[in-house]
């Protein structure tokens, strides 16, 4: 015959009155230790409700948030920003490297250098900087110290004229004052031109 409901609950209550199954009592240092991490954890949940549940909480958790997204905008901002800025540098060396970019039918190192006269009797500086490099690099390329070619860059020309290091030494002198005034970082005026062309002089440049 089985037990009847009543007789099974007693059944497992004399089980859990046996000593093995009671809890152990705490004292000393460990009880005060355990009891201070259950107020404490009272102390978080209360808190915790009270911030959810207020008025003044849910003020607090919204402002929270909306700084979270003014932060995240921000940071995208400058992201995009810095990216954008690359592009223009990027634009900018290109048409620097290119070697008849707004000005159609340029060739060669005579209209290059009748094109910095023209630029820098206009007073626009940068161009007739631009068109002082392009100069440059076609009477090294008459030379065999270089070969001119619109895709490579400054550094690609660097690399090559180390076979001379008259020419190599030049070419890293005028690239050192140039490269500001191409990408941005310098502004042109007669004195850097001035000084760019008695950099190309010796090569021949007559700008």
């Amino acid at each position: 015959m089985l037990p009847t409901p009543a007789e099974v609950d007693r059944a497992v209550a004399a089980v859990f009155q046996r000593p093995e199954f009671t809890a152990p009592t705490l004292s000393g240092p460990l009880a005060r230790l355990v009891e201070w991490y259950q107020q404490l954890r009272t102390a978080i949940g209360e808190w915790l409700a009270r911030l959810f549940v207020s008025t003044g909480g849910g003020t607090l958790l919204f402002w929270i948030f909306v700084t979270w997204l003014a932060l995240t905008a921000l940071a995208l901002g400058i992201y995009f920003a810095r990216s954008a800025r690359r592009g223009w540098r990027a634009r900018d060396q290109a048409a620097a490297t290119a070697p008849g970019e707004g000005v159609p039918g340029v060739a060669g190192a005579a209209e290059w250098e009748a094109q910095a006269r023209r630029a820098a009797a206009e007073e626009r500086w940068r161009d007739a900087a631009l068109a002082l490099y392009q100069a440059l690099l076609h009477r090294l390329d008459e030379r065999g110290a270089v070969r001119y070619d619109a895709a490579k860059t400054p550094g690609d020309y660097r690399r090559e004229s180390r076979r001379d290091p008259g020419v190599a030494n030049m070419l890293d002198r005028f690239l050192r004052a140039w490269e500001p005034v191409a990408f941005g970082g310098r502004g042109a005026d007669a004195a850097v031109y001035s000084g760019l062309r008695e950099l190309t002089a010796e090569s021949g440049v007559r700008g």
